[in-house]
């Protein structure tokens, strides 16, 4: 037993350190994009391997759909590196909106109830034999029914101006959000190999300016 486990822990120790020495290299560092990002935690894909090592057409449709939260050649700080087990988050500003935590946007209010009156008579109509009493009744419930559907299509009004108003506000929250780029590495290439400050950088060359952090000029 002690022979299956120790790779796997001695792969997932060397992962921790690797992630605390980029996170001591990196966080809080300020770097300039080269690229708009998109204004969501799902950010940038970058693909090692692949060629190229970004899908622009996932990438326009995240534009699209979710605006812009840094334009190229905004300058912003590096707030989080993680490391997963296949990718590796570079957090931008914040990382993007939508992820644990940010509001979903979510609103919804419960249906106008029946009133004890309404109830009342649902059950005295089910029991009364008096053909003018019942129908008394009868008109009676027809009109707290017709009150109480006027009153839940108030609410559905006020449900949906809630909703758009909320959409709104999320919308600008996410220009505020910061964006990020996701480093994916071939299968497995985490469980043998720990990515250094540098192969990072030079992974994101293309779309991040990392100005003093990437060392002197060389000749």
């Amino acid at each position: 037993m002690k022979r299956i486990l120790l790779p796997i822990l001695s792969a997932g120790l060397l992962m921790g350190q690797s992630e605390q020495a980029l996170k001591a290299f990196f966080e809080g560092k300020t770097v300039r994009v080269k690229m708009d990002m998109p204004a969501t935690h799902e950010g940038v894909d970058v693909y090692i391997g692949k060629a190229p090592p970004v899908d622009f057409k996932s990438y326009s449709a995240r534009v699209k759909k979710y605006d812009v939260s840094l334009r190229q050649g905004d300058s912003v700080m590096i707030t989080t590196i993680r490391l997963k087990g296949k990718n590796l988050e570079f957090q931008l500003g914040g990382g993007g909106y939508g992820t644990f935590g940010d509001d979903t946007g979510y609103v919804s209010l419960p249906p106008v109830p029946k009133s004890n009156r309404e109830k009342d008579l649902e059950r005295d109509i089910k029991n009364e034999t008096d053909s003018r009493r019942l129908e008394y009744l009868r008109k009676e419930l027809a009109r707290l029914v017709e009150r109480r559907q006027r009153d839940e299509r108030l609410r559905r009004e006020e449900e949906a101006r809630l909703r758009e108003n909320k959409k709104r506000e999320i919308f600008e929250k996410s220009l505020r959000a910061g964006s990020r780029f996701n480093i994916w590495y071939p299968a497995n290439y985490l469980k043998e190999a720990v990515p250094t400050p540098q192969d990072v950088m030079s992974s994101l060359s293309e779309y991040i300016d990392f100005g003093a952090l990437s060392g002197p000029p060389r000749n």
